[in-house]
């Protein structure tokens, strides 16, 4: 069936259409009129009419009869030309129709609206179909481009020269007809093929690769099609299995529209999504993910990366590097289709063959997550509705622990950037000063805009970002008429120095968040509107779900420095601001690690900055959902992310506050497992109102995450160096077990530890999953659930003060023996407890990354402290492998518990002492050994017997 379709979409349909077709409202299309024009003698002369009426009467029958014999003619050639394509269509029509849902690939561009314009397209037409589009491509082979003989292959990869069929006219007039390929073996499990038009620069996002040289033992087997070039990619031990395959119909390349279709071996895909509400397995039902940053549906980030589990269980990445605006379109064959407005087609494929392999992979491309300061994990507080000094004052001395106090926009002078309101807050130094002596910081809300009344405007800048015709634009935000930094600029850091330097000066910060840096405006482009010819401000073809690229950000005709449109470099402005941002603060706060926060982020983001998920409610279903972007951003290199806790605005009923109460408590037990938790409502301290119960569950919460911190400090270290996530879905650990694909209210924190939260009201039984492995009850020495023989669901009893976790045997997990109300008390002051939780095999393993939490350079600098745990049945040991000298932590290891063993333990003795160690309980296969005085920079041995 697939040669028929292939000849019969080969027809030339632009010339012809049936004269019943229907466009997509059931009305018939027209019939294209025949022109048949006069071919007249040149010698012809006036007076014919007069001459023709003195002819004959029989004369005059013979000329209308030879008229009539060519017109006969004519209609006879037309009606079988008709005849002749008719069956054909009639048998297109049939055979597109019999082409299975799952099988369609959506072909519509957004600008097909009839049959007609469909089969132009050399694409199927089904009107029929629901749940499905009206017109798309079969999976068939006819449009696209072929290699060329002049193509080379080297050890290190492949250049290849494409040339466009002529199979069918172009869908557009500017579609390029030669295309270069290049394909880099860079590592042996990262491949990139990058095409483009070897005769005009496009724009490529400025983004370099880590990579190592490429090794000779590949994962990969990378085949091409010649006659109708595609790629496709296996793995070198399952070459039949292909993972990714780009064969498919349907590959464009013009200036402001490429399209490439890829079939992949499952229907298992992660990733692309941000802040909005979509599932962490994505659907592949023709679904549409429009990639653009703009604050229109939460979109604030562009992530064009997806991770793909394969249906043999292994994993690989998928990275295209464009930051135009793009659609990506999940089809259920299944198959993704890329169709991005410009710029080249760039592809990473990463080969793990585990989720973390994949990430460690991803993040040797983009670079690893900056280690933030020890300070940046502990709990925040803020708003940006603070009314006077006292408002703060009352953060600062909440008897909750809390690191970090935010401040926002009620603190500025009318609006402006980097001014403070000394007539509200006239003691606000004062109170910054304090709160310095209290070993907290403070965090600033900021958008990267100055107001046209502002003091910092300076119309003779240059690095303010301008129009085609090289004017300054002025764009409309909340508080007035604005210009936008060019943060591509290379004035841009310095300017942004002296501006951060004179603000500290006034507002002793220690951090900011950039608000709004899609960027955001309240106009559609600039104020005054975008053209309305310029083809970058009016594209042919329109994002399924952003339809205007102007709206609430600025026109994409705009120019940036180095003759960048916005058009191109858009997806880019959250990064790009972040990054001369991150610069420009170190060289301000240059004693120690400062913290920089992005609302729009693109893929790199998190080697200079954390994510914050601000705008949400307050609701059950937005804390289940931040689980979702949580994970979503820890694929994609930015682990140091948390949602606002409790939402940012009322979402309940205001006559049902039990309900708020109860949804704000389990939702700061959640935010426990956050990598960045911080408060920060629209309307200031509701949650000062809340019963004395809430708040001391509240606090309760508070108080174990702090205890959690050598283990989360630790995840970070490991982010930093290794590429890998802080948190991830149980899926990542568990890839044989079907199961957890789905599972988005469950996630693994490192890998010792699985949260399971309660994410509906009232409930007193919850329901959790357990994969393959042993695991324990954090609260319930005698809740040992055996995944290992039952993997499954079971039901957990519940109370509103428990948080519900689960250690995994085979880990060691080191907390805190004592709280204290900040990170730095806590490190400097706070000891150690050692839980040891050992698998079905009796083996367990840990690890401890410490340093000051505030110092740069401490990796680098071998300022650090690193000790490995291994534990079995008879005895718990640690290696210090890593000692910075003269490093001054005086905390000890003043308890250990083990878990899981099998045999009673009588004796228990310490470093090989003489005498016996008396202060331990053992009850139910559980140790515990109390009052020890270990110190954490020296080996230990603890022999239990």
């Amino acid at each position: 069936m697939g040669e028929n379709i292939h000849q019969l979409t080969s027809l030339p349909y632009s010339n012809f259409e049936d004269e019943h077709s229907e466009d997509a409202d059931g009305q018939p299309d027209h019939v294209p009129n025949l022109h048949v024009e006069n071919v007249t003698s040149s010698g012809r002369k006036p007076g014919l009419t007069e001459k023709f009426h003195k002819l004959t009467k029989e004369k005059k029958i013979t000329i209308v009869l030879a008229s009539l014999l060519v017109i006969l003619s004519i209609f006879t050639i037309v009606y079988a030309s008709v005849e002749k394509h008719r069956k054909p269509l009639e048998d297109l029509l049939a055979k597109c129709k019999a082409v299975e849902k799952y099988k369609r690939i959506d072909a519509g561009l957004n600008l097909t609206k009839t049959r007609r314009q469909c089969l132009n397209r050399g694409a199927c037409w089904d009107s029929t179909a629901l749940g499905s589009p009206h017109c798309f491509y079969p999976f068939l082979n006819h449009r696209g481009y072929r290699v060329l003989e002049t193509s080379t292959v080297k050890e290190s990869g492949m250049e290849l020269d494409l040339e466009r069929l002529d199979t069918l006219h172009p869908l557009f007039e500017d579609e390029v007809m030669q295309l270069k390929c290049i394909i880099s073996y860079e590592t042996d499990s990262r491949l990139r093929v990058k095409i483009f038009d070897p005769k005009k620069d496009r724009y490529e996002v400025p983004m370099n690769s880590h990579h190592e040289v490429s090794g000779h033992r590949m994962q990969y087997i990378l085949s091409i099609t010649r006659e109708m070039f595609g790629f496709s990619v296996s793995r070198t031990h399952e070459a039949t299995s292909t993972i990714f395959n780009t064969t498919v119909e349907g590959f464009i390349f013009s200036d402001q529209l490429l399209q490439i279709n890829m079939a992949l071996s499952s229907s298992n895909v992660y990733g692309l999504s941000g802040d909005h509400k979509d599932g962490l397995l994505r659907k592949m039902e023709f679904n549409y993910q429009s990639v653009w940053a703009t604050s229109v549906g939460k979109r604030h980030g562009a992530h064009p990366f997806l991770l793909h589990v394969e249906k043999d269980g292994h994993a690989s990445g998928f990275f295209l590097q464009n930051s135009n605006a793009m659609d990506v379109i999940l089809n259920p064959y299944p198959a993704i289709t890329f169709r991005t407005t410009g710029g080249i087609l760039d592809f990473y494929i990463f080969l793990g063959p585990t989720p973390a392999e994949v990430m460690r992979q991803f993040a040797d491309k983009i670079g690893k997550p900056f280690l933030p300061p020890l300070w940046a994990l502990g709990y925040h507080f803020g708003s940006e509705s603070f009314d006077n000094d006292q408002d703060i004052g009352a953060i600062v001395n909440s008897s909750i622990p809390l690191d970090g106090v935010w401040v926002g926009k009620s603190t500025l002078q009318n609006d402006q950037e980097f001014s403070v309101d000394t007539a509200r807050f006239p003691n606000i130094s004062d109170i910054v000063s304090d709160l310095h002596d209290k070993n907290k910081l403070l965090l600033v809300d900021t958008r990267p805009v100055i107001l046209l009344n502002s003091s910092l405007y300076d119309e003779d800048a240059t690095n303010y970002v301008r129009d085609s015709s090289n004017k300054t634009i002025v764009i409309n935000v909340p508080g007035g008429d604005a210009v936008m930094p060019d943060y591509f600029h290379p004035d841009t850091s310095g300017w942004l120095q002296n501006i951060l330097t004179d603000y500290r000066s006034k507002l002793q910060f220690d951090g900011l968040l950039l608000d709004e840096n899609e960027p955001t405006t309240v106009s559609n482009g600039a104020v005054g509107g975008c053209s309305e010819t310029d083809p970058y401000d009016n594209p042919i073809y329109s994002l399924r779900n952003v339809r205007k690229l102007k709206t609430k950000t600025l026109c994409p005709s705009a120019r940036h420095h180095g003759g960048f449109r916005h058009y191109d470099v858009h997806n880019l402005c959250g990064w790009k601001s972040s990054v001369v941002t991150k610069v420009a603060m170190s060289k301000v706060i240059t004693e120690k690690r400062g913290v920089l926060l992005s609302r729009s982020t693109y893929l790199g983001s998190g080697v200079h900055t954390g994510h914050f998920i601000k705008e949400n409610a307050a609701t059950w279903e937005d804390m289940a959902h931040s689980i979702v972007a949580m994970l979503n951003y820890n694929m994609y290199g930015i682990p140091l992310v948390g949602a606002n806790i409790c939402g940012h605005k009322s979402g309940i009923n205001e006559d049902d506050k039990s309900t708020e109460e109860e949804m704000c408590v389990r939702w700061h037990q959640l935010a426990t497992f956050y990598p960045f938790a911080k408060r920060y409502p629209a309307i200031e301290t509701e949650m000062l109102k809340f019963s004395n119960d809430s708040i001391a569950r509240i606090k309760s919460a508070v108080e174990m995450r702090y205890k959690m911190l050598p283990t989360l400090y630790t995840l970070f270290y490991s982010a930093h160096t290794r590429g890998l996530p802080v948190v991830s879905p149980i899926f990542f650990d568990y890839l044989s077990d079907e199961n957890t694909l789905s599972i988005q209210d469950q996630f693994m924190f490192g890998s010792g530890i699985m949260v399971a939260p309660v994410l509906q009201p009232g409930v007193t039984s919850h329901k959790v999953y357990f994969p393959k492995d042993l695991w324990y009850d954090y609260y319930n020495p005698n809740n040992i659930i055996d995944g290992v023989t039952e993997p499954g669901y079971a039901d957990q009893n519940v109370t509103l003060d428990k948080q519900t976790y689960y250690a995994r045997g085979g880990h060691i997990i080191v907390t805190h023996y004592n709280t204290f109300p900040t990170t730095k008390e806590m490190n400097e002051q706070g000891d150690y407890i050692l839980d040891v939780y050992l698998s079905s095999s009796g083996h367990s393993f840990g690890e401890l990354y410490t340093d000051n939490g505030v110092s740069l350079h401490t990796i680098s600098h071998d300022q650090f402290l690193y000790v490995k745990f291994n534990a079995t049945q008879e005895f718990l040991r640690s290696e210090v492998t890593l000692r910075f000298p003269g490093h001054n932590n005086e905390n000890k290891i003043k308890e250990i518990n083990v878990r899981g063993l099998t045999n009673h333990t009588q004796q228990v003795t310490v470093n090989d002492s003489d005498d016996d160690w008396s202060d331990f309980t053992f009850k139910d296969g559980v140790l515990s050994v109390k009052s020890l005085e270990l110190p954490i920079v020296e080996a230990f041995m603890l022999t239990y017997r």
